[in-house]
């Protein structure tokens, strides 16, 4: 906790009112095809006293979709593409959210690729950014303007540096993960027919 409150705190803060602040994180970023990664969630839920911790892997395709795949405590799959959202465990389907009949889905698959991808723009149409830049570091912050999304999240915390390393998200109802990524990596072979 000090060491990310001292990190913040190092860096300049630019106005969320410039497009600067934008600009200096997407330059920072790279923005390949593909990428893949390993991640750790945590999440803490009101009421239970311990966090619950999963690991796993990712694929995000710029444009196609977003792969999370959960190894443990329990396999399971979150596919998210433009149109739909889709999870499984053992193989099996168990949810289905179409876009067309749901039209929240649009706006989460919009928010996950937008902060798996680092598309700054994309983030800037759904929250007041600020933060800062130090180098090859930046940092976020994210408040949902007023919507449905506020109905969902109060705020969300992102840092980097030519990947998305840390995403902290704050929910309406009390709850926070955190998404620490490693091992980030461009992919010029992706699986085949991945998101089809």
């Amino acid at each position: 906790m000090k060491r990310r409150t001292l990190l913040i705190a190092a860096l300049p803060v630019v106005s969320q009112a410039t497009p600067d602040l934008a600009l200096a994180v997407r330059e920072r970023l790279q923005q390949p095809q593909w990428l893949r990664g390993d991640f750790t969630q945590t999440k803490k839920v009101p009421g239970f006293a311990k966090p619950l911790v999963s690991t796993g892997n990712f694929v995000a395709a710029r444009g196609r979709g977003v792969l999370w795949r959960t190894l443990k405590p329990f396999a399971s799959e979150l596919r998210l593409t433009q149109n739909e959202i889709r999870a499984s465990q053992g193989g099996q389907t168990a949810m289905r959210l179409d876009a067309a009949r749901e039209p929240a889905v649009r706006l989460i698959t919009t928010l996950m690729f937008s902060l798996l991808n680092g598309d700054v723009s994309g983030l800037a149409e759904l929250f007041e950014l600020s933060g800062g830049v130090k180098g090859a570091s930046w940092q976020l912050a994210l408040l949902p303007r007023p919507g449905a999304l506020q109905q969902v999240l109060r705020k969300v915390e992102l840092e980097g540096d030519g990947f998305v390393r840390r995403i902290q998200l704050f929910e309406a109802n009390g709850d926070e993960s955190l998404i620490q990524i490693a091992n980030p990596r461009t992919d010029a072979a992706p699986e085949p027919g991945l998101f089809q």
